[in-house]
Parts: structure tokens; sequence; C-alpha cells
């Protein structure tokens, strides 16, 4: 063997041992966030914030260390395969984290209240979630498709403990509404397990079709089976007694009149930075001139938010708590400055011509940002929100897919090394507009769980 194959060889196989190395990290921030929980301990809360910053480093570095390979060594065949799917699961363990991270967060609140009930299911899942993260990497490094279908056939088994902490807890909120904030926070719990097994699955699924070419990823259907979305693709139309009546109901006053238009303001501003994006891809003629449209959409929006911001120090708001105002307010404003990064990199980059998978994901982006209207639209009356937030998430979950599709197209043939490079970055900040999208459904469904 040459000395060059041979360095290459140590180095993928090095690759695998970061990973590996990464995910047991994941799992240990998985482990320690739901013990905390369980322990109230806010000492176990504080190390996996610790975790947290230890494995973002690791993720950058696995991610130079990838396309230093591409660069240095030109590889094909199974082993270009290979890193670019080491790429997409760097990421999906980096969302693992995340949500570990935001498991930790809730249990920074629910440990200073008294405990709402013995934790049973809530465990069950996190300790399926880590064994799923795990046999995940194990299939992936192994390339073993059969271990990877165990890890996508336990996703149901979660799906199932979800629903049932959800019911659960339903049960205590109606008997007893001063339980709801309590109860709320472990429903969210939950949900951050429920996408982490996601996450894993998303690994098992590259597994099966890197080695086999079989596409099972199907999580688009998910929703369909757990009856939360009907099989023509759109969520029901909602129904209910509008505005003007919903308003009344709550006798809102009139600064909290004014404070809902300015969030609303925000909003419609994303659509329009959405739709401006969508304009950009689809006639690629001036793309200058519609970055410099949706740059102005951007400091409109950071204009808006720092009205919103000013109004929420100076008015009481009382029929939405103040904290996740402010987390809704930045959710918004997050969406636009990803849209805006996504149309600066076009420009910057020289890109010529945008790709097929990067018009499609654009085009979920708009639908995206169309379904958040809807959702800030109906605050505060909330009828039909749950609807909207299921079909953001469903689109999140299409744009994962196309992602996952377009990182992998980067890799067939033989591109410059650059222009994977600069793709995969323009990619990465599509998806993550959808992301953010998905991040204004959890906090509108978190107020409406919480006032509906």
């Amino acid at each position: 063997m040459r000395p060059m194959q041979r360095h290459f060889d140590e180095q993928l196989q090095e690759l695998k041992e970061r990973l590996l190395a990464m995910g047991g990290m994941a799992e240990t921030m998985i482990v320690k966030s739901v013990k905390a929980l369980v322990e109230r301990s806010e000492v176990l809360v504080q190390e996996v914030f610790a975790h947290e910053e230890e494995l973002d480093r690791h993720c950058i570095e696995t991610d130079q260390r990838c396309f230093t390979l591409l660069a240095l060594h030109q590889p094909m065949a199974g082993d270009l395969r290979f890193i670019a799917v080491a790429i997409k699961i760097n990421s999906d363990i980096e969302r693992i984290g995340d949500l570990a991270v935001n498991i930790a967060q809730a249990t920074t609140s629910l440990i200073t209240q008294p405990a709402l009930k013995p934790l049973i299911d809530i465990p069950r899942m996190a300790q399926l979630c880590q064994e799923m993260v795990k046999k995940s990497l194990d299939a992936f490094v192994a390339r073993d498709p059969e271990l990877a279908r165990i890890v996508i056939e336990s996703d149901d088994s979660v799906d199932r403990l979800r629903d049932q902490v959800f019911g659960d807890l339903l049960n205590y909120m109606t008997n007893d509404p001063a339980t709801v904030p309590r109860a709320l926070d472990l429903i969210l719990v939950s949900r951050c397990l429920e996408r982490i097994a996601d996450h894993a699955t998303n690994i098992a699924e590259d597994v099966v079709y890197i080695v086999r070419g079989e596409d099972v990823r199907e999580r688009g259907d998910k929703e369909i089976r757990k009856g939360l979305r009907h099989p023509a693709g759109g969520s029901p139309e909602i129904s209910g007694t509008g505005r003007e009546t919903a308003l009344a109901a709550h006798r809102l006053m009139p600064e909290e009149r004014e404070f809902l238009a300015l969030i609303e303001s925000a909003a419609h501003n994303l659509l329009e930075a959405a739709r401006l994006l969508q304009v950009m891809f689809d006639d690629y003629t001036n793309p200058e001139e519609q970055w410099r449209k949706i740059r102005d959409a951007e400091h409109e929006g950071d204009a808006i938010t720092h009205r919103i911001v000013k109004k929420l120090n100076q008015t009481f708001i009382p029929f939405i708590d103040r904290q996740e105002l402010r987390a809704l307010t930045s959710a918004l404003d997050d969406v636009v400055d990803f849209v805006e990064a996504a149309a600066a990199r076009m420009v910057l980059y020289h890109i010529e011509q945008p790709t097929q998978p990067s018009r499609e994901m654009v085009t979920l982006i708009a639908a995206s940002a169309e379904q958040v209207v809807k959702a800030i639209g109906h605050l505060p009356e909330f009828v039909g929100v749950e609807e909207i937030c299921v079909e953001i998430n469903r689109l999140e979950n299409l744009a994962d897919d196309l992602y996952r599709r377009a990182i992998a197209s980067l890799f067939e043939g033989e591109r410059p090394i650059l222009e994977v490079t600069k793709w995969k970055e323009i990619y990465e900040l599509l998806e993550g507009v959808t992301d953010r999208c998905e991040d204004v459904a959890n906090v509108v469904e978190t107020i409406t769980l919480k006032h509906a």
C-alpha cells in the first residue's frame, strides 16, 4: 500500500473514532439532562451546559477535517460517500446535543418547584434515545444496515412513550390548572427526546441508503401515521370565531393590541424576506438587487425587534408570559437573519446559477414562512394553532431530507472542492431557515398549550 493511501486510511479511521466519541458525548448529555431532572440536580444541569461547548468545538473541527480530506485526497466511490455522510452525521450529533441542552434548561425551571409526579416514561424515553444514538453510529461505522433497521423501528417506541407522557400530563392539567406550567415543561422535555430519536433515525436511514441504495426515509409520513396530518398534505382549514371576537374575549388593552400588531409586522416582514429569496432563486438575473431588498427586509426586522423589546420593557402584557414573548421575537428575527445570510452567500460567492435542490429548499422556506404568519395571526385566540405548527414541522422534515440529498449530490462525480465548500454552506443556511421557522412554531405551540 502506498504511504499516501495508508495515511488517508488512517485519517478515515480517526474520523470514525471522532464521530463515535462525539456520539458518546451526546449520549452522556442525554443521560445527564434527564438524570438532573429525576434527581433534581443543578450540578448535572451545569455539566450538560459545559458538555455543549465542548461538543460544539468538536463539531467545528470535524467539519474542517472532512473538507481537508476531500481537498487533499479527492476520494472516490465508497470513501467519498463515507465522508459526505460523516458531514451530515456531524450536524445530527450537534442537534442532539442542542436538544439535550433544551432538556437541561427546562430542568432548571422544574427543580425549583415541587415535583409534579414520579417520572417513569421520560427516563425510559431517554434510555431508548441513548441506545438509538449509539446503535445508529455503530451501524454507520460498521456499515451495518440491519443494525440501522433496528434503530429505525425503535423510533415508533419513542413516539408511543411521548404520546403516553402527553396523555398522563393532560389529565393533571385538566384536573388541576395549577399544574399547567410544570406539566408543559415535562411535555416539552418529552418532545425534545422525540426529536433526538428522529436525529438518530436520520443517521440510520443514511446508513441503509449508502449501503443498499434504499431510500427508507419516511418521516414525511410520520405525521400521517400518528393522525396529525391528512394524506393530501396541507393542514386542515382553521375554523374559529374570528380575530375580532377573540380579541374582545381576551379584553385586550390598546397597548396590548399595539404589541400584537408589532409581532404580526415581524411575521409579515419574515414572509416578505422569504418571498424575495424565492424570487432571487427563481429568476436569477440580478441577484445583487434581490440581496439588497432582502437586506432592507433584514434591517426592517431588526427595527421591529427593537420596538418590540422596548415595548416589552414598558408595557405589562398579561395574556402571554414576558419571557415567551422575548423568545418569540428572537425566533422571528433569527429566521430573517438566516434568509439574508443565504442570499449574501449567493452574491459574495459569485454563484452563477442556483441548483435545483436549492430552489426546492427555497420553496419550502416560503411555504414555512406563510405558515408562520398564520400561526402568529391566531394569537391570542389560539384556535387551530396546533395544526399550523404540525405543518411547519412537516415542512422542516422535508427540508431536512432535501438537505441530505443535496449534500450527498455534491460528492457525486468530480466537482472542484471550492464549489463543494460554497454550496455546502449555502445548503446549511437554507436548511437553517426552516429550522428557525420550526423554532418559531415551538414557541407558539408552548404559548398555546399554556393558554388555549
